[in-house]
């Protein structure tokens, strides 16, 4: 993946938050901002990683789950 680099400001409480939330995960500073920034795009209908499966949700009609016991009995 090609990353270009960005410089921001932040405040302290968003430093601490991140750097606290990026040791917890064992990742870097940096991946915790990109997924930030990926969920705010998603919310926001602008991603470029949307899920390719979104715009199946609600085209069809009928149970939202199935017991594939009975199926295939």
């Amino acid at each position: 993946m090609k990353l270009i680099r960005k410089q921001t400001y932040i405040t302290p409480a968003h430093d601490r938050a991140v750097k606290l939330l990026a040791q917890r995960q064992g990742t870097t500073e940096a991946e915790i901002l990109r997924q930030a920034i990926d969920q705010f795009l998603i919310r926001q209908s602008i991603s470029e990683t949307r899920d390719p499966f979104d715009e199946l949700i609600g085209m069809f009609e009928g149970p939202t789950e199935a017991d594939h016991d009975d199926i295939y009995r």
